[in-house]
C-alpha cells in the first residue's frame, strides 16, 4: 500500500495540483493503476469535479494539504474496494 500511495501522490501532484492541468478532465485513465479507479470513484479526476463535489477553486494551485486529503481519500477507497 505505501508504494500505491506513493503513485496517488505522485499522479494528484502531477494531474490536479497544477492550476490549470493540462488535457484537464480528460487527464485521468478509467484503468489501469488502483489509483486511476479511485480518481474516478471518489470525483478526484479532474480539477472540474474537485470543484463541483469539493468546492476546490479552480485555477489555482493546490495546497500540499488539499493534495494530502485528496491522496487519503483515495487511499481509503483503495482500502475499502480492494
Amino acid at each position: 500500500m505505501d508504494v500505491v500511495r506513493a503513485h496517488a501522490r505522485d499522479f494528484v501532484q502531477q494531474r490536479l495540483a497544477p492550476a490549470e492541468p493540462e488535457n484537464d478532465g480528460k487527464q485521468t485513465p478509467m484503468h489501469g493503476h488502483p489509483a486511476f479507479k479511485a480518481m474516478h470513484a471518489t470525483a478526484c479526476c479532474c480539477r472540474g469535479c474537485l470543484n463541483k463535489w469539493y468546492h476546490v477553486p479552480l485555477y489555482r494551485e493546490l495546497t500540499e494539504s488539499e493534495q494530502e486529503r485528496i491522496v487519503n481519500l483515495m487511499m481509503a477507497w483503495i482500502r475499502k474496494n480492494q
